[in-house]
Formats: C-alpha cells, structure tokens, sequence
C-alpha cells in the first residue's frame, strides 16, 4: 500500500473513530468554563464554622500530642469546631486524622451517621441563616462520582447528608474529623454530567482506577493527536494556487468536504494546541515529574538542625482564651499551628479576613509581628542546602505563574525564592504566615505553558482582562465544535454507505 493511501484511509477511519469524542471536548469545554467540579471552598468552609467561643476552651492539644508517636512526624495542628463544639484536630504524616473535643477533653471516635447529620445542619445553617431545612442522611460511602479527589482519602468512608433546600443542596462529612469535606447542588451536579464528567472522561468506575484512567486518556489524547496531524497533511496536499480546481478553487471538494477542509486547515494550529495541551495536562511518562522530594524539602524548612519541633506555643488554655477574645470584632473560625526551624507558629482564620500571623510574645500576649519574613529568611536556605539563593521576590499582584483563576483562591502578598539547583526551583512562601504554599521546578514551569496555557488559555493578558479571554476562548471553541459537526456528517455518512454495502 502506498503512503498517500495508506495516509488517507489512515485518516478517515481515526476520524471515524474520534470526531464524537472530539465534538464532545470542545462542547464539554465551553461548561467548564463557568461551572467548575465541585468542591468545598475555603470561603465555603469558613462560613459553614461556627467561631471559637474562649469560654468553651476547656482543654489544650497537650493529651492530643501525647497520644501521638513519638517518631511520627506532625503535618498539621489544628483548633477547629465540628457543629457547636471546638476541636482539636491532628495530622500525622501517612495516618488518619486524629481529633479530640476542647470543651471535654475526649477522643473523636469514628463519626455515626446521627453525628454526621447534626454537623452537616449546623454547617448548612450557619451558610444560610434563617433559612429552614430538613437534613437527611442518605449512605455512608468510600467513593462516589463527586468524591473522588485524593485529597479525601484521609477522611473516608463519608457520610452523605441531603437537605430539602431549594438548590437540592448535598454535604459530605468525614468520619474523622466530624466536618464537612465537600458539597454539591443540583444545579453543579446537572451541569458536569454535561460538562467535567463527560471532559475528563470520569465515570466513576473508570476513575476509581487511576492509573487505569490515566493511560485511557492519554491513549485517546495521542490518537485525537494522529488523527488532526494526518488530516492536516492531507489538507496542504490537496490544496492548489496556482492550477487549481474547476471553477479556479483551492480544494477538490464540494459541499460539506469543502467546508471540513477549509476550516480545518483555518483552525489546525488551534486543534493541535488543544487536542496537545490536552494530552500534557496528564504528565504522560513523567515528564514533568520533579527528581527531588518536595515533602523533605518542607520537612527541613520546618524542622530545626536536630529535627525536632517544639511544643505549640499559645497552647495553655489562658493563652487561647487570651487570644481568642482580643479582638471581637473579628470572629476566629479556625486556628492553625505549623513550624519554621522547628519553633512553632499560630495563625487565625476567619471568613472576613485572610490569615492573621500571631508572633510569639512574653506573657501570653499576641503581637503584630514584623519579624515573621526574618524568621523566613533565616531559613529558606535549607530548602535546599546545597544551592544557592538566586533571587527573592516580593509579590504583592498575581502574575504569570502565581495567580488566580477559575474561582481558586491564593493569598497575597508572597515571596518568591529562586534556587540554582539542578532543576532551577521556585517556592513560593505565603508571607502572612510564612507557610511554603508550592514549588515550581523547570519542568513545572513549562508544563504549566504546554497545559494551562494552551489548554485554557490562561494568560495574564486575558484573565486579567474578562471578558477578553470569555470571547476569546468561546469562539474557538465554537469553531472546533462546529468543524468536528463536519467530521461527523462526514463519518456518519461513510458508515451509512458501509452498512448499505453489507
């Protein structure tokens, strides 16, 4: 067979194959735009707390911390509520959370379906003052089609909790911790079965196995890719300029075939970008996979030089109490202790205001601290020890590789530390609380180009300035629609034939 056939018929078959799918990317797309997959946001979340009243601060973290082993690494600390009643809330590193009450100083035991409900209401009724609802709970469950992030997984099974609202509101809530985890509404759930479901490809039944969805998609990704290129090819073969085609056109077709190799080659540089920047959103053969460890990298900007940590500061029931009812006009939702050098630190969280860094000071007393970005700067260096600090920079605005879109929430302002090591890293530290927030390598920073970039079109020139990048995107969209319409006219009816043939 020779290539131009072998190129040709190569073609018409992939088409076959992927024009509905393909048709399905960019309609799916176009909902994504506006309704994300749910999840639980942060302002979401706080709205849902109730405020930490000292007076119900009863017990410290000390019996909490002690239960813990003493080679466990502590990933976070936390001063919480589940319903009415304060908590505190311990991670440790590769274990289940751990939790115990403030106001009585007993265990969390695993949440009961009774608990679980009573949280949800409370939460939903604390979203929605005055607003009265019935809560039902329907299933306890591992996983379901809205519930399948990892970043779950430390709080399964979850109990599902439905309320007779009129958004047909649903609340899930850790057994765990007590608290709600996620929430979904009909109108989210309606919309991405029509839109992240059908996109990412993600029934439940496939995504359960990641690595098994992983190597679907990017199957899929490489065929869609074969499929454009080679009916690009054929485009610029079979078009004329100088002896053209009866009637003085470009193209041999007529009808339908004209209007697919026309607009196909018009947007052929849009349907590879798209259909490539697809296959790089998933990192297919570790390509931008980073050779360093980025949790023992976090782990010895927290610890000090003999990797311990010290006891919580702010941690004796007077200090809390203290702190808590300093100022009343900002109501606390959470606090969050986490470690630099491997002295502690304490920020308050609340839904009015970001994070609130509370320095350490003598006799229990919180102070304004202008101090946090020295301890910051004492060490970043030992993110990593063998490397030199190239540049610090201080970002008060988003910018191309710190920013927020599509509803994601990052603080401001941070400093931005640029290494010189092998794979030239970026971290990203929040200076409100001089947390690490994220870690950009080479690898990172160009994969953020070939998927964020060409996938949504995320840059700054557009998100800055909607609804630019609405039209912008929509319209191409549109066209990859509308072209992939011709592919399937075009395959419906070489099918239609085959099977009038047989």
């Amino acid at each position: 067979m020779k290539f131009k056939t072998a190129l040709y018929l190569s073609h018409r078959w992939l088409g076959i194959g992927m024009c509905l799918l393909i048709a399905m990317w960019f309609a799916t797309g176009m909902v994504m735009m506006y309704v994300s997959f749910p999840e639980l946001s942060k302002q979401e979340r706080y709205a849902g707390l109730a405020n930490l009243n000292p007076e119900h601060i009863v017990f410290s973290s000390s019996a909490l911390l002690a239960s813990a082993p003493q080679d466990a690494l502590l990933e976070r600390l936390v001063l919480s509520s589940v319903g009415t009643r304060p908590i505190y809330l311990l991670k440790l590193e590769g274990q289940a959370w751990r939790g115990m009450y403030a106001d009585s100083g007993l265990p969390l035991t695993d949440f009961s379906a009774a608990a679980a409900t009573a949280s949800a209401l409370h939460f939903y009724q604390l979203q929605h003052p005055g607003q009265r609802v019935q809560a039902k709970h329907l299933r306890t469950l591992e996983m379901d089609q809205w519930t399948v992030s990892s970043g779950l997984s430390d709080h399964r099974p979850l109990h599902l909790v439905s309320f007779d609202d009129p958004a047909s509101t649903q609340l899930y809530v850790s057994s765990r911790t007590g608290q709600v985890v996620r929430d979904t509404t009909r109108r989210e759930r309606l919309w991405n079965w029509v839109g992240a479901n059908l996109h990412w490809i993600y029934p439940l039944q496939l995504r359960q196995h990641t690595n098994l969805w992983v190597n679907v998609i990017i199957t899929l990704s490489l065929i869609g890719l074969l499929t454009i290129i080679s009916g690009g090819v054929i485009g610029f073969l079979r078009l004329r300029f100088k002896r053209r085609y009866r009637g003085k056109s470009i193209t041999p077709y007529r009808g339908i075939y004209k209007y697919h190799h026309v607009l196909g080659l018009a947007s052929l540089v849009f349907l590879t970008t798209f259909m490539f920047s697809g296959l790089m959103s998933m990192s297919p053969w570790g390509l931008f996979d980073a050779r360093s460890s980025f949790t023992e990298q976090l782990l010895r900007y927290q610890l000090n030089d003999e990797s311990v940590k010290s006891e919580p500061v702010y941690s004796t029931i007077a200090e809390l109490q203290y702190m808590l009812g300093q100022d009343q006009n900002i109501a606390t939702k959470e606090m969050t202790w986490h470690w630099i050098a491997g002295e502690s630190h304490v920020s308050l969280n609340s839904t009015e205001q970001p994070s609130r860094y509370v320095l350490t000071g003598a006799e229990g007393r919180a102070l304004e601290g202008t101090s946090l970005e020295g301890k910051i700067q004492q060490r970043i260096s030992s993110l990593i020890p063998n490397a030199e600090i190239l540049s610090q920079h201080r970002l008060e605005e988003y910018d191309s590789y710190y920013y927020s879109h599509h509803e994601r929430f990052r603080p401001l302002p941070i400093l931005r530390v640029k290494f010189s090591d092998q794979e030239s890293t970026w971290f990203h530290i929040d200076l409100l609380t001089g947390q690490i927030l994220s870690r950009l390598t080479y690898k990172n920073r160009v994969g953020r180009w070939l998927y964020n970039g060409l996938h949504s079109l995320d840059f700054a020139v557009l998100i800055n300035n909607r609804p630019v990048w609405d039209l912008l995107l929509l319209t191409l969209c549109s066209i990859g629609l509308v072209f992939s319409v011709t592919s399937l006219v075009l395959g419906w009816g070489r099918l239609r034939k085959r099977i009038k043939a047989i």
